[in-house]
């Protein structure tokens, strides 16, 4: 807790990227929760959620490869920006669900608003390192874990509250007026430049681990990002695990509103109670990252495992609360697993392909995580869901074994250590 302070106090410019995140996270999980209830209402269908959640993920396809060079080439502010003000004007769109013959509605919005957040998403992590100390990296990704489960809770239990106090239509103008507030407070945050072309805006200093200029104080040319994924055995690992997780985790994302609503007979509050229990545990994430930084790999390994595994038992728990119990654990692994990663990327990875590189893995993970959950819709109509969950569980602890095998054999930089200007050619490890 103490790092985490001492983060937030001397870098202001992030403390303010993160309170715009916390703001606007939070009314876009009022969307997810309200949207899904809303739909299971109105439908009745777990064919409907599937599709409501590859709808959340099929625009990447398209749109995660533009996003990714545009963060690399264009002024990321900006876009981050623009991609906020355009969410906030989609999230209206909403309000029009009223009957399952709008359906169809509920599915145009959340493309839309998936598009303009799959431009938001890489830029937005591809600023951190501009704008935090490379000392402060790994507490900044730890926090950004915790502030993700923070959004996750409050977000789903207030929006149950909001739901059945108020009524879908507040939750929806709750979610639109958020993304307005976060891209107004985005605006006024002074970023400095990225582009290895370009100096430092006046007065500003660039915080990048891998920053452009060398010692002789001269901008290096913009390496390629094809260059860098071939050369970067770190990154072909995580790439391979943005390919093989989604595969079981997209069945997951359609179960949890599954076992909230109907297995465990608990309705919106189920469903609720469920993503809150998500959400506690990344945040209780963010806040042992520090004790295990020593042993960054090793975390990582054994946290994508454990969450796998937990995800086996919630398939056949007995009740909501043991079901719950397990995926506050299951995503203290994710959590700690994926702050160790991104750290470990944002420092062996030139800033000026950050953009490219962290929109690769959310184009993979996300085209193969609408493939699931579509799967998934279909599949519900034919087996069980705790069936589902079983094999799913099972699939991410074998995805988890294959990528965490090869990410172990990887010869990386001190994690604790800022890497070395333009280090990014590791080698697996031939010992």
């Amino acid at each position: 807790m103490g790092e985490a302070l001492v983060l937030l106090r001397s870098e202001r410019p992030y403390r303010r990227l993160l309170s715009a995140s916390l703001i606007s996270g939070v009314g876009d999980w009022f969307n997810s929760v309200t949207l899904l209830s809303l739909l299971l209402h109105l439908t009745g269908s777990g064919l409907a959620v599937g599709l409501s959640l590859a709808a959340r993920t099929l625009p990447y396809l398209v749109v995660g490869p533009i996003a990714g060079s545009l963060a690399d080439r264009f002024n990321r502010k900006t876009i981050l920006v623009v991609s906020d003000f355009a969410r906030a004007g989609v999230a209206l769109s909403f309000l029009f669900v009223q009957s399952a013959s709008d359906v169809w509605v509920a599915y145009a919005g959340t493309v839309l608003l998936i598009v303009f957040s799959a431009f938001f998403s890489p830029a937005r992590t591809a600023v951190i390192p501009q704008l935090v100390e490379p000392k402060h990296l790994l507490q900044a990704n730890s926090l950004e874990q915790a502030t993700f489960g923070l959004v996750m809770a409050l977000g789903s239990a207030l929006g149950g509250v909001v739901i059945a106090t108020f009524g879908t239509d507040t939750a929806f103008l709750i979610n639109s007026a958020s993304f307005l507030i976060s891209g107004l407070m985005i605006l006024f945050i002074p970023i400095p430049s990225h582009r290895a072309d370009r100096g430092a805006p006046s007065g500003s200093e660039s915080h990048s681990s891998n920053p452009s200029n060398p010692a002789s104080g001269t901008f290096r040319a913009t390496p390629s990002f094809w260059a860098v994924f071939r050369q970067s055995r770190l990154v072909q690992v995580m790439a391979l695990q943005a390919l093989l997780w989604p595969i079981g985790g997209g069945v997951i994302n359609v179960l949890l509103s599954i076992y909230g609503y109907q297995t465990f007979h608990g309705g919106n509050t189920g469903v609720g109670v469920l993503y809150g229990a998500l959400g506690l545990g990344f945040l209780i994430s963010g806040f042992m990252i520090r004790h295990v930084k020593a042993w960054l790999r090793q975390a990582a390994v054994i946290g994508f495992l454990l969450e796998g595994m937990c995800h086996v038992f919630v398939s056949q728990s007995g009740n909501l609360w043991t079901a719950s119990i397990l995926l506050v654990v299951a995503t203290i692994g994710a959590g700690v697993g994926n702050a160790a990663v991104t750290s470990l990327l944002m420092q062996a990875v030139p800033i000026e392909v950050h953009g490219r590189v962290f929109a690769l893995f959310d184009t993979i993970s996300s085209v193969i995580l609408a493939g699931s959950m579509m799967a998934a819709g279909v599949l519900l109509n034919h087996l069980a869901a705790r069936t589902l969950g079983l094999g799913s569980g099972l699939l991410l602890v074998m995805a988890s074994a294959v990528t965490g095998a090869l990410f172990l054999r990887l010869k990386l930089p001190s994690p604790t250590i800022p890497a070395p200007r333009g280090s990014w050619n590791e080698t697996l490890s031939r010992d």
